[in-house]
């Protein structure tokens, strides 16, 4: 995994065209983090001769808890994040109860009736 990582962070991305650094706000909230590569042929060892270029999504998890230690950790690992931005709290939809699913309420309607 860590052999990918490094491959991924030394080879991977610096080949992918027009490069600029990795976006920071893809993570999740939790730590982890997402890459998408549009063409996987920036990996040497894949033959270019595949046809149609295919794409790759990339889950990095990471033992931490929060998005702010995620990026400090794949910092210290040599993720190339994009100069000049930082992390921003992101706002989650609220969850919605069990009581929202029932398929015996009817709605609200009835409700007011009562």
């Amino acid at each position: 995994m860590y052999s990918f990582l490094d491959r991924v962070i030394n080879l991977g991305l610096p080949r992918t065209r027009d490069f600029q650094g990795v976006n920071i706000s893809s993570f999740d909230g939790n730590g982890n983090y997402n890459i998408g590569i549009k063409d996987q042929t920036v990996f040497p060892e894949l033959k270019s001769g595949i046809g149609t270029p295919r794409g790759m999504d990339i889950c990095i998890s990471t033992t931490a808890k929060t998005d702010q230690e995620g990026q400090k950790l794949l910092a210290l690992m040599g993720m190339p994040f994009r100069e000049g931005v930082e992390v921003t709290q992101v706002v989650r939809k609220k969850k919605l109860k069990s009581h929202h699913f029932d398929p015996k309420s009817k709605g609200r309607g009835d409700r007011a009736k009562k």
